[in-house]
């Protein structure tokens, strides 16, 4: 293979914008060789949108060459393998043509999404799919809603914390958020949002081993190591196998719906252009 001397691709590197090295001398300068390989040849146009520098000196010659002996190893390759492989294995036109077409569409569907698309999703919308396809929505590890918090024991409002997590009262439990948000390393106080139970056994290092039966509905975790107070309250349980909870799934469903929506608005204007075609007769059997 035939490579440029390295002053040459000091040039090269040096003259990385090739469209103003370019400007004033026509279209020899962008054929000029750059490379030989076999019976190709790279010119320097097709290297230049191929290489790009980090303009250090001797890396960008270092670089400039790798991305030269790549150029030719590919183009050896390929060489080889027309000379190697049976005429009839290279009926190659069909796949790529075939390729091409369901690129083209593929682009094509998705501008016709995005100009057309109806995203929004009504909450009677996710309970009727909710209710249609229950038996979709069955639960594969244990879910719980709880009262979560992590506090450093240096915290300064860890003792009102302590007190505000046993009230019942909702202003106090506004304020144990504020508290939290201004105190806590890692909390969760949230009434309607579901998590997996692993999760949470994972946040308290002493929960790790314990039995997922050991988890119901009033439980309480309090306790307090060289470094945290944690304080674990389960308000709800859905063990693996029942039917989710429909907020736990309505993300998910959501989804559903509308790629739903991409799949009839795409059939629909496909089956819009082949009547079209039918009534023009620019589409007919024989």
């Amino acid at each position: 293979m035939k490579i440029w001397p390295l002053k040459n691709l000091i040039l090269i590197a040096a003259c990385l914008s090739f469209t103003s090295c370019n400007k004033g001398e026509g279209g020899d300068a962008r054929a000029k060789i750059v490379a030989k390989a076999g019976e190709e040849n790279l010119t320097i146009h097709q290297f230049n949108l191929s290489f790009v520098s980090n303009g250090l000196g001797k890396d960008s010659i270092y670089n400039a060459n790798k991305s030269i002996e790549s150029w030719a190893t590919e183009s050896l390759f390929y060489q080889e393998a027309i000379k190697k492989m049976a005429e009839d294995e290279l009926q190659i036109e069909e796949q790529i043509l075939n390729y091409r077409k369901s690129l083209v569409n593929y682009l094509y569907q998705t501008k016709l999404i995005e100009a057309n698309l109806d995203t929004n999703v009504t909450k009677q919308e996710i309970e009727g799919y909710f209710n249609e396809h229950r038996d979709n929505f069955i639960l594969k590890e244990n879910i719980v809603k709880v009262n979560y918090l992590k506090v450093p024991v240096k915290a300064p409002a860890l003792i009102k914390i302590k007190r505000l997590v046993w009230s019942v009262n909702p202003k106090d439990m506004d304020e144990l958020k504020t508290l939290c948000i201004q105190n806590a390393e890692n909390y969760f106080i949230n009434d309607s949002t579901w998590l997996f139970l692993d999760d949470i056994k994972k946040e308290i290092p002493q929960l790790k081993d314990q039995s997922d039966f050991s988890f119901y509905a009033g439980k309480v975790v309090e306790f307090t190591n060289e470094l945290y107070y944690y304080y674990l309250k389960v308000k709800e349980v859905k063990v693996k196998n029942a039917v989710s909870p429909i907020n736990f799934e309505s993300k998910n469903i959501k989804k559903f719906i509308i790629n739903n929506r991409k799949a009839q608005l795409i059939n629909q204007y496909k089956q819009i252009l082949l009547e079209k075609a039918k009534l023009s007769r620019t589409f007919v059997t024989y």
